[in-house]
């Protein structure tokens, strides 16, 4: 089987779940960004954690896996229906299946696994989402679009391929992207089947609920690892790293920067850029011009995490540990500041 969806455009962007899902959604005809469906899924959030199996703190600036395309879902009435398979061979099978059928296919990926982004092997998270295009069973390989395009790179790493609108990879490598066991995200062979016939026009109600639901959960989280409360905590751990061996500092610090820099693929600022744009092109579409200094609010502080970021970045570069103190305190700011504008925007949509 040699077969390539012809009238699919591979696009890129900023996250790897809205790309794909974005590149779907014109495929079929429904032009919405990935800003708004980020919005839309009430994808803003914040996560602090430090699980067992994994080496170093873990931060993240939106909703867990799964919770995402189900808000998504509930939200614009688009059927997301994420399958999967403990069988690489069904998981091929399937996808082969879908391709001969003129449909794209939105799949879970171990990024460590992907050759072309030059990742170090230990680099493991399969949350990471492409689209698949296109199979060519003779040369073995398949043909898939990330969130790279034109010159904009995913990645920082000096071994990676440069920029592309579309990949071709092996097929045994997207078996074992697919396939990966690592924890804490393993991809587990997951594809996702869409079903635009309930699609909803967005409209201020459709907005306003999508706010009011991400609200909700960032101002009250049930734990204090998480949302608002989260931002708090992180502010008040990183004084704790100053207790890490060098390497896990290096890791910890390394981390941070990925997940709070656009080269994480968050469009910048830890998702924070991403949500002011949302309510930017919201206030447009709902008509209600109060959004669009809440917009610009959330821009602003998208500068001040990236700003920590790249104070993150230094305590890699130099392991210094003096830099903890004044991380902790521009991130506590933060927390003032983010708490304000999410007040601010819930008081809007009421």
């Amino acid at each position: 089987m040699n077969y390539i969806i012809k009238n699919f455009k591979p696009e890129g962007g900023w996250h790897c779940i809205t790309t794909a899902y974005k590149q779907v959604f014109h495929y079929y005809g429904h032009d919405i960004s990935e800003e708004m469906l980020f919005g839309l899924a009430s994808g803003l959030g914040f996560v602090y954690f430090e699980f067992k199996n994994v080496p170093f703190p873990l931060i993240g600036g939106r909703t867990k896996i799964g919770d995402f395309e189900e808000t998504l879902s509930n939200n614009l009435g688009v059927g997301i229906d994420i399958r999967k398979t403990a069988s690489s061979k069904k998981a091929y099978d399937e996808l082969k299946n879908l391709i001969h059928q003129n449909i794209p296919v939105v799949i879970y990926v171990d990024m460590a696994y992907l050759k072309y982004l030059g990742l170090p092997g230990e680099a493991h998270f399969g949350g990471h989402t492409i689209v698949v295009f296109g199979i060519d069973e003779e040369k073995q390989i398949a043909y898939i679009s990330d969130r790279d395009a034109g010159d904009f790179k995913i990645t920082d790493s000096e071994t990676a391929e440069p920029p592309s609108d579309f990949h071709c990879v092996s097929i045994k490598e997207l078996e074992d992207a697919r396939g990966s066991s690592y924890k804490p995200y393993p991809p587990e062979n997951k594809w996702v089947i869409f079903d635009f016939s309930g699609i909803r026009k967005i409209n201020k109600d459709l907005i306003f609920n999508a706010i009011r639901t991400n609200m909700i959960q960032i101002l009250n989280p049930p734990i204090k690892n998480l949302g608002i409360k989260g931002v708090k905590l992180f502010s008040e751990k990183v004084l704790t790293w100053d207790k890490f061996d060098d390497d896990k500092l290096k890791w910890s610090a390394i981390n941070s920067y990925i997940m709070i820099n656009k080269i994480g693929g968050n469009g910048g600022g830890i998702f924070r850029r991403m949500y002011g744009n949302f309510l930017q092109q919201s206030a447009e579409k709902a008509e209600v011009s109060a959004l669009i200094p809440l917009g610009k609010m959330f821009i602003e502080l998208s500068q001040n995490w990236d700003d920590v970021g790249y104070m993150f970045l230094d305590v890699f570069n130099k392991t210094d540990r003096n830099l903890l103190k004044e991380i902790s305190n521009e991130l506590q700011d933060i927390y003032l500041k983010e708490k304000e504008c999410l007040v601010k925007l819930n008081e809007t949509v009421i």
